[in-house]
């Protein structure tokens, strides 16, 4: 029989973990592993709290203790999908939810988790597959309801995102993605006190949150054309993987260099000039337009954590 103190230390940090409290949840799993190192659960929730926190090296160890302890573990398994999603080793980790859905066929989570890994890989109708079957296992899940809202937003449905939205809103008013992706619908409809208010309770419940975040930066980028230029060439590139984001500065630059030359080939050092001109004030751009950026938001931020201290 397990030791009443772990029982009541793993279900504090279950309860923390729901709420937002990963700092709390992190000391409580601590003391479980203090009192037994060998606890699989307090390993892999421990892993889960690193993972929300962005350590993903430690995430990563304590997902392996937790494997090396319980290597079947559903626990186990689907915290190490969810880090080599974050690692973007997207064929390891759907290969670790399928194991998991066959251990569990009716587990929402390996439903959803295989989405995401879809989503990630572009197979759009597979990832509506799987989220309509997570729908179909827990039509209740405000978690499932988000996704599939966010799907639908992707698509530019935006009625039936709102629909999804509002329907997990009203099983959990206070559920982070539901919330963003509300923000992300009333941005695009061009309310934009709205859109804030819905990032600013997003940012409350949990000021770390990443998706909470983005949607502020979207706000802040749409209501100021001239770091809105730089943040949507940002989101674009990022989108693009590293890879393919290096190909489109070198392609660039090349091409600077070549109409700089011919230019000057021509006959035309003034246009040479103007190319020159026009590249050099690009790279300035890149360069300012993120501390502006940051220092903007990051001002805006502050206001929302007194606002809240109150």
């Amino acid at each position: 029989m397990e030791d009443p103190q772990i029982q009541l230390w793993m279900e504090t940090a279950r309860r923390q973990m729901a709420t937002g409290q990963l700092s709390g949840a992190i000391e409580s799993l601590r003391g479980v592993l203090t009192l037994d190192p060998d606890h699989a659960d307090a390993h892999a929730l421990l892993a889960a709290c690193l993972l929300d926190r962005r350590r993903l090296s430690a995430a990563e160890y304590e997902a392996g203790r937790a494997m090396a302890i319980e290597p079947e573990s559903p626990l186990a398994l689907s915290v190490s999908a969810r880090i080599l999603i974050a690692r973007r080793k997207f064929k390891e980790a759907e290969r670790q939810l399928e194991t998991l859905r066959e251990m569990q066929p009716d587990s929402e989570f390996a439903w959803r988790a295989l989405a995401e890994v879809y989503g990630l890989t572009h197979r759009r109708d597979e990832q509506l597959q799987a989220l309509e079957r997570a729908r179909e296992l827990d039509p209740e899940d405000p978690e499932t309801l988000a996704d599939l809202g966010r799907w639908h937003l992707h698509r530019g449905d935006l009625g039936q995102a709102e629909r999804l939205a509002r329907e997990a809103l009203e099983l959990s008013p206070e559920h982070e993605e539901a919330l963003v992706l509300m923000g992300h619908i009333l941005l695009r409809r061009g309310d934009v006190e709205a859109a804030r208010d819905h990032a600013v309770w997003a940012l409350r419940n949990d000021p770390s949150s990443r998706a909470a975040l983005h949607l502020m930066a979207s706000i802040k980028a749409r209501t100021n054309f001239f770091l809105g230029l730089w943040w949507r060439w940002s989101t674009w590139m990022g989108g693009l993987g590293d890879g393919r984001s290096i190909l489109v500065l070198l392609a660039a630059y090349v091409i600077y260099r070549v109409s700089a030359i011919a230019a000057g080939q021509y006959g035309r050092p003034d246009w040479a000039g103007l190319i020159s001109m026009l590249w050099f004030a690009f790279v300035a751009y890149t360069w300012i337009s993120p501390v502006l950026f940051r220092r903007s938001l990051q001002k805006e931020l502050a206001e929302i954590r007194l606002d809240r201290s109150f």
